[in-house]
């Protein structure tokens, strides 16, 4: 009988200690995980609640897909056969609202000043006036540009993709979203910081980088020209991310992370959310060797006369 009641007894203290494993995995569940200040949660294809996921999971940034449906801004998730897609409102904006709410310090993740960054794609030709419909309500905490002047805010939204007019945004006084501009917007000319305070470049296309070849580490010259770029990006004034990285071999992609995190790129993005949050949570290394040898170039000099 003392051995059953002490088989029983064992069972029960068992289960206490797995009841508190739970409960502690659900306090951190709901505590969110550690910030990822560097991290672009791309979610342009779902899941049908981005900001969320993407807060929840320590993540300073999302890029959004929208697509203009009878005059409201739904998201470009995909969603069973029958059922609409959640409009921009409902999926993206109201619940970054309930978070900044709920936050003493009203912001997006809690013991962080700077303003989490909402990338919005349009899919199409969606008008400017569509998006500023659904942001305007919502301006207390959104960073505005009023008259000439930036006033941060606890969501700070960038438009971004080929499908923006940009002659809508340069024209209104008073906005609640900026432009994602280009490297030649740092030239004489182009758009100012007021107007797109991150600019982007295809990163693949720009290096010539050929699928068929494995880089488990960069070359010399791409290290070269990715840190080169930040360097351009960051002196006039701007924020940096890269699109077209590589998202597969995990070998390939890994060495592209890794070099934009050691060239102080400010946004590392990616689909592959827990593969990206696992990177970026590690040590920063910003010097490692190459397997490249170094190149050094030379004036050609002129053949002396005889």
């Amino acid at each position: 009988m003392s051995n059953g009641l002490a088989t029983v007894a064992g069972g029960l203290v068992g289960l206490a200690a797995l009841g508190s494993l739970g409960a502690a995995a659900a306090a951190r569940a709901r505590r969110g995980r550690p910030y990822l200040a560097r991290g672009l949660y791309v979610a342009v294809d779902g899941p049908v609640d981005p900001a969320v996921t993407a807060a929840r999971h320590g993540y300073a940034a999302v890029e959004v897909g929208v697509r203009l449906h009878a005059g409201v801004l739904r998201l470009t998730c995909t969603v069973p056969p029958g059922q609409e897609p959640p409009t921009f409102e409902q999926a993206v904006i109201a619940p970054l609202a309930n978070r900044v709410a709920a936050n003493p310090l009203g912001r997006v993740h809690a013991r962080r000043a700077e303003p989490f960054l909402l990338l919005v794609r349009s899919a199409e030709g969606s008008p400017y006036e569509a998006v500023d419909r659904v942001l305007r309500p919502h301006a207390a905490i959104l960073t505005t540009f009023l008259g000439g002047r930036v006033v941060p805010g606890a969501i700070t939204v960038v438009l971004t993709g080929p499908h923006w007019s940009r002659a809508d945004v340069l024209g209104a006084y008073e906005r609640h979203a900026f432009l994602e501009g280009r490297f030649s917007d740092l030239e004489p000319g182009g758009l100012p910081v007021s107007v797109a305070p991150l600019i982007c470049e295809a990163l693949a296309a720009r290096l010539d980088y050929d699928p068929l070849e494995e880089w488990p580490e960069f070359p010399a010259e791409a290290r070269h020209i990715v840190r080169s770029l930040v360097r351009a990006a960051h002196e006039g004034g701007r924020q940096v991310r890269f699109v077209d990285v590589p998202e597969a071999p995990r070998q390939v992609r890994t060495a592209f992370w890794r070099e934009l995190q050691a060239a102080d790129a400010d946004l590392i993005g990616s689909r592959h959310r827990a593969a990206l949050a696992r990177f970026l949570r590690r040590p920063v290394r910003r010097e490692y060797k190459h397997r490249a040898a170094p190149v050094r170039y030379a004036p050609e000099r002129a053949p002396s006369p005889r």
